[in-house]
């Protein structure tokens, strides 16, 4: 087909014509995998997060208004499954410079990684002002990716003291971030 991204997109929605969507995927695959590996590092894991924003695509297709261009739609859509990938993979604190590494249709780069080391050393600054338990609580669930019940087992404590841990320890970067919400 030689339509253009608005016009297969049309099709999508008015027809549920799963050509047009083949087609836009064919159209995109390629470097939104490129994308997505250059921050994940692993094959697998990059098709898995490429699949999900086009699964999202089809399911949402009806719903779907793109104000802006179809790719820069996607690229957020991936930024965000990427992000995501990564909170949920125990390592979201090492890789918020992912944030910088994607384009941003709307914040110059240099004010986004200005922004986010700020940001970062905020929060790296309340988590070191912690109390040395709930810190090691907060360390293990949000940077570790522990759950609940992985926290307590490690440490030794109730899953109570450490769903209290952890609302404290939110609630304190919450208070400290108050001027960036």
């Amino acid at each position: 087909m030689d339509l253009s991204d608005s016009a297969l997109l049309e099709r999508m929605q008015l027809l549920d014509d799963r050509a047009a969507f083949d087609e836009l995927y064919h159209r995109y695959w390629e470097r939104l995998y490129i994308a997505a590996y250059a921050r994940l590092k692993n094959e697998a894991d990059a098709k898995d997060c490429l699949q999900e924003v086009f699964v999202a695509l089809w399911h949402k297709r009806k719903a779907i208004v793109i104000r802006e261009q179809l790719d820069a739609y996607l690229f957020v859509s991936l930024k965000y499954r990427v992000l995501n990938h990564l909170r949920n993979h125990n390592n979201y604190l090492k890789h918020l410079d992912v944030f910088s590494a994607f384009p941003h249709p709307i914040l110059p780069s240099a004010d986004d990684h200005l922004f986010l080391e700020e940001i970062q050393q905020l929060i790296s600054n309340a988590i070191a002002d912690m109390p040395e338990k709930m810190k090691e609580v907060y360390l293990l669930s949000r940077r570790d990716g522990l759950s609940v019940q992985e926290t307590a087992t490690r440490l030794g404590i109730s899953q109570q003291t450490v769903k209290n841990q952890l609302t404290s320890a939110l609630k304190r970067l919450k208070e400290r971030l108050g001027n960036y919400q």
